[in-house]
């Protein structure tokens, strides 16, 4: 009998152990889930798929709880310790939630956002209530009783119930139909909008000011300039399109560039955002894996598809995220194009896909165009910079040669992306704090010649104008050297400290230039989504209500806002499709007749 005594109490033992040992990391891993839920409103949710999600997570930050635990539960009672690990549970869960709900705060539908951080707050107040009670109990050295393992239990319960309620409580108002919008065609002024990735104030003016961007120290002088403040966290596709459509993440729907499968909670699912501050790209996708999305879906119309809707032709190449390409543009080409073999939906009219292919340079040209200019042994990164752009460059001016009548024209080149990323560490040390070593100016060096070829092209392009034109370059976000942790990290790996970085969303670049602009305005305050209905408002058009950007009028001069008065209408959402648009002459010609 005193054998079976002891066996039985070992057993109970063990299974308190486990217990104590799981329920921490469980209910962790349940409120991992709700957060996925929340940080995704298209996955279904539903009683399969929550309860899919919730096991998956559960058994996992369970087991690992349990492993974590197990010498320190063996150790000492476990019910002593498991009201504080609860409580770090608890406690974890509502960080997540408030550091989500602010990192993601643009991505994010309002309603669901306004949700996800009453959930935070909940868990914050059982958080609390377990810790007092905790607290208590090791103060007083009591016993955990009865009431209090209910009270316990009950907190954790209730922690789950207020997520799932929460979240539940989701049900988005559908929107109503937008009204037919008739606007008055006018004359407007011919639009040029030029993309230069990462481009910078911060490298603009002290170049433009030695002389070594002739061009762009023109737009300084004789048009509107100021930063332009990015988004967070740096999305490259969703920062583009917000720019283009004047509406933030989470209402023109292009969350960023990677899916991930989520089959685990639901067949075919797959998720846009990922819970940031626990790695979960590389642990908590158990059997899936990452894509390119092959067409963005848009849930918001950009300038190249409002445009042509009220008589103005429009052409777009190599923007971020544009695929699947408008069919009422007069061609376009999506940034994909450029990067994959040509597919359905990646170029408009379909024949220029192939055609376009001719204006490709070849490695060879391009690498004896950079013995010219930086000596012989170039690095890759300047090969392939100067590849896409070269690419971009010459096809964009054949084509717009050919399609005089297009009245909006809309290009984003990369390759300054690359050689920041890999040199504007140098540039900043050496501009900014005086570095003198050889690599440094080296890399300054080449910071300073690209953004000089890219001012020789914007130059080449403006020679287009027909006098009342306006032209538009811009950044979607900007690049800085290294700063906090990184300047540490950079004092350690010499090549570290050469590199240029974009995670801290630093500011773009808005420059406007022509056509009723202010010489010499200084732009403050300006956002990625004030660029739409700036732009709508220098075209001579209404600008619509549903946009999350203002008009900025410092940017124009007293005649213009004189002779232009600000109107507003509703939505262009609603815009009827133009009926006919002519096919686009193929272009001819090959990279060679570019010039560089």
């Amino acid at each position: 009998m005193r054998s079976l005594a002891r066996r039985g109490a070992r057993a109970r033992r063990a299974a308190e152990l486990v217990a104590c040992g799981l329920a921490p990391g469980a209910l962790a891993g349940v409120h991992l889930a709700g957060l996925i839920f929340f940080l995704n409103p298209a996955l279904p949710f539903n009683a399969g798929s929550v309860l899919r999600a919730a096991a998956v997570y559960a058994g996992m930050l369970g087991a690992l709880s349990l492993a974590l635990h197990l010498p320190l539960l063996w150790l000492a009672r476990p019910r002593r310790v498991l009201p504080w690990t609860l409580t770090l549970a608890l406690s974890a869960a509502a960080l997540l939630d408030w550091i989500n709900a602010s990192h993601f705060a643009y991505y994010l539908p309002t309603g669901i956002n306004e949700r996800l951080l009453k959930t935070a707050a909940w868990l914050s107040l059982a958080a609390l209530i377990t810790f007092y009670t905790a607290l208590l109990h090791t103060l007083h050295r009591r016993r955990y009783g009865r009431r209090s393992r209910i009270g316990l239990g009950l907190v954790s319960a209730l922690s789950i119930l207020a997520m799932l309620e929460r979240r539940e409580a989701f049900h988005p108002r559908p929107a109503p139909p937008p009204r037919p919008a008739a606007v008055e065609v006018l004359k407007p002024p011919r639009l040029w909008v030029v993309g230069l990735d990462t481009a910078t104030l911060d490298a603009v003016l002290p170049l433009a000011g030695e002389g070594r961007l002739p061009f762009l120290a023109r737009v300084l002088q004789q048009g509107a300039h100021g930063r332009l403040e990015s988004l967070l966290p740096v999305r490259p596709e969703s920062l583009w399109i917000t720019l283009a459509t004047g509406k933030y993440p989470w209402q023109h729907g292009v969350a960023g560039g990677l899916l991930y499968s989520a089959d685990r909670i639901a067949p075919g699912a797959e998720l846009r955002l990922l819970p940031l501050g626990v790695d979960f790209a590389r642990w908590g996708i158990p059997g899936g894996g990452s894509r390119l999305p092959r067409a963005f879906a848009r849930q918001a119309l950009t300038l190249w598809e409002v445009l042509p809707r009220l008589g103005v032709p429009t052409a777009t190449v190599s923007w971020p995220a544009s695929s699947p390409v408008s069919r009422e543009t007069e061609f376009a080409l999506s940034d994909r194009y450029f990067t994959e073999e040509p597919e359905a939906g990646n170029s408009a009219p379909p024949d220029l896909g192939q055609r376009a292919r001719l204006f490709r340079p070849e490695s060879r040209a391009v690498q004896d165009l950079l013995a010219s200019h930086f000596g012989p042994g170039s690095s890759p990164a300047l090969v392939e910079a100067l590849s896409e752009d070269l690419w971009r460059e010459s096809l964009s001016l054949a084509l717009l040669d050919q399609q005089p009548r297009v009245g909006g024209f809309f290009l984003v080149l990369p390759g300054l992306r690359h050689i920041s990323r890999r040199f504007f560490g140098g540039f900043s040390a050496t501009q900014f704090h005086a570095a003198q070593a050889p690599d440094y100016r080296q890399a300054a060096e080449r910071i300073a010649d690209y953004y000089a070829r890219l001012d020789a092209f914007l130059s080449e392009l403006w020679r287009r104008n027909r006098g009342n034109d306006v032209l538009a370059v811009v950044s979607a976000y900007g690049i800085e050297g290294s700063v906090g942790w990184r300047r540490l990290w950079g004092d350690l790996s010499r090549e570290a400290s050469l590199e240029g970085f974009v995670a801290n969303g630093p500011d773009g670049v808005l420059m406007l230039y022509g056509a009723g602009i202010q010489p010499g305005a200084l732009i403050t305050g300006a956002r990625l989504v004030d660029v739409a209905p700036t732009l709508m408002y220098a075209l001579g058009f209404p600008v619509a209500r549903d946009l999350d950007g203002q008009v900025l009028t410092s940017a124009f001069d007293k005649s213009f806002l004189e002779h232009n008065t600000l109107t507003f209408l509703p939505t262009y959402e609603a815009l009827a499709r133009p009926l006919n648009r002519p096919s686009a002459a193929p272009p001819t010609g090959s990279a060679g007749s570019a010039a560089p």
